[in-house]
């Protein structure tokens, strides 16, 4: 978010986001937001691999890379989905660019940690590769579906008169 917010031209400092933040404003509040989001969703992508694993290629490095595909899909997918109006804070390929970024080495490394530290047992699941293949298709329609949506929404929102809410200085 610092980086963001570093990038931005600071035409866009004092609006409010969707969750209620103002631009431009550092918080203890935003910040453990932040770190308690980051936290909650690292833990679950670790044990979603967990869980996952076993339908995911044998091959280690394909391993991974599926899942760094399907997280960096589904991810953009989720971010977009509930942030439409917040892409309009600053140019749209670098926000996406950095989410997915983060996304993806989130996704590449996972899979050797977690293997690293509980390692997979031989047996695979049946039909592994169609579900590997059915799950990464998915993963990159969701993620074209959310860049689709919020280039839409930028458009929407950079209409004039359709800035957002500007916080005021009782606090907000």
């Amino acid at each position: 978010m610092r980086l963001i917010a570093l990038a931005d031209d600071r035409e866009d400092f004092g609006r409010v986001t969707s969750a209620q933040a103002v631009v431009g404003e550092v918080t203890a509040r935003g910040t453990l937001a932040v770190f308690g989001v980051g936290l909650s969703l690292g833990i679950f992508g670790g044990v979603l691999y967990v869980a996952l694993r076993r339908w995911l290629p044998a091959n280690p490095w394909l391993r991974t890379l599926t899942f760094a595909w399907t997280v960096v899909g589904v991810g953009l997918f989720f971010v977009v989905e509930g942030n439409q109006e917040d892409f309009t804070f600053l140019h749209l390929g670098l926000s996406l660019g950095l989410f997915g970024v983060t996304l993806l080495l989130f996704g590449l490394a996972v899979p050797p940690l977690v293997d690293r530290l509980a390692p997979l047992s031989r047996t695979r699941a049946r039909g592994a590769v169609l579900v590997t293949s059915l799950v990464v298709a998915l993963a990159l329609v969701a993620a074209a579906f959310a860049v689709t949506r919020a280039v839409e929404a930028s458009e929407q929102y950079a209409a004039p008169g359709l800035n957002g809410p500007v916080a005021t200085s009782t606090g907000r």
